[in-house]
């Protein structure tokens, strides 16, 4: 396989993953368009340095996160705030249950975001990209019993603030 055609698998791939992980991250949708379409140069530039010590997944998420890193980390990214929207998908509820999920879902989604960066991009990474400890320590380069801390206090924090504004998980 030629190295466009690799991109594009791993591109239809990981796309969609890279782009909610950068969302999450940054909180516009915006700038996760352009990190993804960053990580996936990135990507494509480096191909060659990838040993294949870890999954593919593994080392695009970890470019992802510099990329996030770096632009969060920029001057103008500090004197910005940026408000975010994530659409949220519903099953096949009833309307009134498709309302009340809608609304959790937003209240959770909005917590999240609100939380530090540290203890976000841990929570994203293990709940909505489904990645073990072991990948995510490999991906923001920390010890696994770090992760598992963050993970541990992310969730805490999750749920008191949620409680504090009378949301069940």
């Amino acid at each position: 396989m030629d190295r466009d055609e690799l991109l594009t698998q791993w591109m239809e791939q990981y796309g969609t993953r890279i782009l909610h992980l950068a969302y999450f991250y940054l909180k516009d949708r915006h700038l996760a368009e352009d990190v993804a379409q960053e990580v996936f140069l990135r990507a494509y530039r480096h191909m060659d340095s990838f040993r294949g010590d870890s999954a593919v997944y593994t080392w695009l998420y970890r470019i992802a996160v510099n990329v996030c890193r770096d632009r969060a980390r920029s001057p103008w990214w500090r004197r910005v705030t940026l408000p975010g929207q994530l659409p949220l998908a519903t099953g096949g509820e009833f309307p009134e249950e498709a309302a009340v999920q809608a609304d959790r879902r937003q209240a959770v989604l909005e917590h999240v975001l609100a939380l530090p960066v540290h203890y976000r991009e841990v929570l994203v990474l293990y709940y909505y990209q489904d990645l073990s400890t072991g990948d995510i320590a490999r991906v923001l380069d920390l010890p696994e019993n770090t992760v598992k801390t963050r993970l541990h206090r992310a969730r805490q924090q999750l749920r008191d603030a949620l409680s504090a504004r009378g949301v069940t998980a």
